[in-house]
């Protein structure tokens, strides 16, 4: 997640599914691809949310549209989402991955726009930063909501 609008985004994920070997032979062929670990047997499982792998000819192939894919983030490259930030009101566990696409920068500037929001970084994690470590997403959910209590309590 990002707040600003990503104008290269339908462009980079275009290029991303763009260079899938599809079909990919099997799924550990695709596991590897995909970066291996938890979240690359998720992606070759079909487990993701947005994509997954189903038996096709010569293997298995995405069960998504590339086209479909790029129009979902259209609106994604030209809006950001600051109004709606500033509109929350409850408190905020934003979970940065190190590796993944909410930068530091973004995530210190979420801060600044709504204080009392808590920043956590999941070290050596990517995007599915939950199957790349959720243990990790779990200590900092857990720390979060004892810290807050039931949110409407006060």
């Amino acid at each position: 997640m990002t707040t600003g609008p990503s104008p290269s985004l339908p462009e980079t994920i275009g290029a991303w599914l763009d260079s899938w070997p599809v079909p990919f032979p099997d799924a550990e062929a695709a596991a590897a691809f995909f970066g291996g670990g938890a979240a690359g047997r998720a992606w070759a499982a079909g487990l993701a949310w947005a994509a997954g792998l189903a038996p096709g000819p010569g293997g298995l192939h995405p069960r998504v549209d590339r086209d479909v894919m790029v129009a979902t983030v259209q609106e994604n490259a030209h809006r950001d989402f600051w109004d709606a930030w500033d509109a929350v009101r409850c408190p905020v566990l934003v979970v940065r991955a190190a590796k993944g696409m909410l930068k530091q920068q973004e995530a210190d500037r979420m801060a600044e726009r709504r204080p009392g929001t808590r920043i956590a970084v999941v070290p050596d994690a990517g995007h599915d930063v939950h199957l790349d470590d959720p243990a990790a997403v779990y200590r900092e959910l857990a720390a979060f909501l004892a810290e807050v209590g039931p949110v409407g309590a006060g």
